[in-house]
């Protein structure tokens, strides 16, 4: 990895690592394991700070993903499955991980078939079926007959 695309290769893991609004121990670590084997064995000082100081709310997906859209597709689709080995070192299924990963893979003008196996298929409409069933209370008991 070329070093001056590093520190964008760093924002976008660390962003992978919060994108469920929590940073997970397993995670970081996951990161800094990327990263070490992403340049050669170690991570720079300058990348250590970097790591430090990240802000997940001043992460901007778009500016920091176009630095890889120019990469070939297959190069770019490894990107995605960096990003979704960060999300699995929690052990812990989160929407918001498959959102961003889908928010990545858009980001990087892949196609869809880009996701395959990285993120959960939800069926949103059946999803919507389920609850009304089980949110829809049962209809109110008959009036009582009145005594004789």
């Amino acid at each position: 990895m070329a070093a001056d695309r590093a520190p964008a290769l760093c924002d976008l893991l660390l962003a992978a690592a919060f994108s469920d609004a929590h940073l997970d121990d397993r995670e970081a670590d996951r990161v800094q394991e990327l990263l070490a084997y992403m340049l050669d064995g170690q991570v720079p000082a300058d990348l250590e700070a970097r790591i430090d100081a990240f802000d997940p709310r001043a992460f901007d997906l778009a500016r920091t993903a176009a630095v890889f859209r120019g990469d070939a597709q297959a190069d770019r689709e490894h990107l995605l499955s960096l990003v979704a080995a960060v999300h699995e070192a929690d052990e812990t299924l989160d929407l918001a991980e498959d959102e961003f990963l889908r928010d990545l893979a858009r980001a990087l003008a892949l196609p869809a078939s880009a996701l395959g196996g990285l993120t959960v298929k939800v069926e949103v409409e059946e999803l919507k079926t389920r609850f009304r069933r089980i949110s829809t209370p049962p209809p109110p008991p008959p009036p009582a007959k009145p005594k004789a």
